[in-house]
């Protein structure tokens, strides 16, 4: 059934929405007042909400994934890296049309709009996924089971229209908070009217340029003439001016009807009804709403070099890390099996990818860990993209005595290169 353009059904009819569904699109069609739909999948004709989507998305795109079993030896946590697990290997790549890169791209860029993100789960009779392939969130329904809550299923529409049921452990659910605990909600749709204002303010940017910044015309009749006959008439005239001379057509030579003249322009001052304000305000909301820093959605107006370091640094902690989180809580979820997660296997994305310093202000990092003994010289050459120093030389870990002489790895007092000035030693 069809309702302002929407497909939409019961819990039970299982259609493309369901019922609260379209009453939220359609309460955020009444709430907006600048007369623009605003939804998941139009949301990105506002700047503001392009760039945000680009910004979350591309973060996700140079994350790396990786599978590690944790375990505890001696009461000492240890991480053994699983790069040929059966999930490792479907991560790298998740179907035949994906790479990692754009699987993860596209799911937080889904994640982000919708508030949800599916894919169905693809094996044979037996043994690991094979491939994910996602779906369209507006095209899943999730349904309870009266009688069990804990199962959940989720009913898809496929691309012939035809639908089908599938079980929890055949798909692949990641979602933000829901209010009803099981519908992730779409962070487009609570700032729906933010975003359409802005849309609305682009909208009419581009109509009033596009007319080359020149405002209606008002005709006039002169006096004793006795005008149009019917409304109709001057429907006519008023349709046949606006095809001659309207858009691109404004400064051709203009010939009126005896008996009409124009008047005085409507004056339009951009200045005064704050256009450019309205638009940065509504710049700023919506990247408020979407908890990213003004510098990535273009607003440098009150950004210096400190300040917008520390502030991309917010980005990765409050909004980059709680999506990682929400995905990497669901892929372990639906990916690994029960003797996985007894095993202490997680699934984790490499933050440091997107954490990395500066050239100097890194080295200056790898050096305190250099010295303090938390790295070896071929983990900094690792972290560097750099092979190990050849014949394990490059295992040794520093040791520091009392006075923050470097002891090297027997306690001894090292001689040679490891006893001279930090600065001037090689990694």
């Amino acid at each position: 059934m069809k309702l302002f353009g929407f497909d939409f059904g019961t819990k039970a009819q299982g259609d493309t929405l369901t019922i609260d569904q379209v009453i939220e699109r359609i309460d955020a069609l009444a709430r907006s007042a600048a007369g623009v739909t605003v939804t998941p999948e139009n949301c990105e004709q506002s700047p503001t909400v392009q760039a945000i989507v680009q910004a979350i998305s591309g973060h996700f795109q140079a994350l790396p994934v990786h599978v590690y079993k944790q375990t505890v030896i001696d009461g000492v946590v240890t991480k053994e890296w699983l790069p040929t697990h059966p999930v490792a290997k479907l991560l790298a790549k998740p179907n035949t049309w994906q790479t990692s890169v754009d699987y993860f791209g596209d799911a937080a860029s889904t994640l982000v709009r919708h508030g949800r993100f599916f894919a169905v789960k693809g094996q044979g009779v037996t043994g690991p996924i094979r491939w994910l392939t996602p779906v369209n969130p507006s095209a899943v329904t999730l349904e309870q089971n009266l009688n069990d809550a804990s199962q959940i299923t989720a009913r898809i529409t496929l691309a012939n229209g035809e639908q089908r049921v599938y079980q929890p452990w055949e798909f692949h659910y990641v979602r933000l908070r829901a209010r009803d605990f099981i519908n992730g909600d779409s962070p487009v749709i609570k700032a729906g009217e933010a975003i359409a204002l802005e849309i609305a303010a682009q909208q009419f940017g581009a109509e009033f340029f596009g007319n080359g910044a020149v405002p209606g015309m008002i005709f006039e009749y002169m006096e004793n003439y006795r005008g149009h006959t019917s409304a109709e008439a001057r429907k006519v005239f008023v349709d046949a001016f606006q095809a001659a001379y309207g858009g691109k057509k404004k400064f051709r030579s203009l010939l009126l009807p005896a008996g009409i003249k124009t008047g005085e322009l409507v004056p339009v001052d951009n200045d005064k009804a704050q256009f450019l304000d309205t638009r940065k305000l509504q710049r700023n909301i919506i990247a408020g709403a979407f908890g990213v820093p003004p510098h990535l959605v273009g607003d440098l107006e009150r950004g210096t070099f400190s300040n917008i370091e520390h502030q991309s640094q917010e980005f990765v902690n409050k909004v980059i890390l709680p999506h990682a989180r929400v995905f990497e809580a669901a892929m372990e979820r639906d990916l690994l099996t029960d003797d996985d997660r007894r095993a202490g296997v997680k699934v984790r994305f490499n933050l440091d990818a997107i954490n990395r310093a500066d050239f100097k202000t890194r080295q200056e990092g790898l050096k305190i860990q250099r010295e303090m003994g938390i790295i070896n010289a071929d983990e900094w050459r690792e972290r560097e993209g750099m092979n190990p120093i050849a014949g394990g030389k490059g295992q040794t870990y520093w040791e520091q005595g009392p006075s923050g002489q470097n002891m090297g790895a027997s306690g001894n007092e090292s001689e040679g290169e490891d006893d001279a000035p930090a600065s001037q030693r090689s990694a």
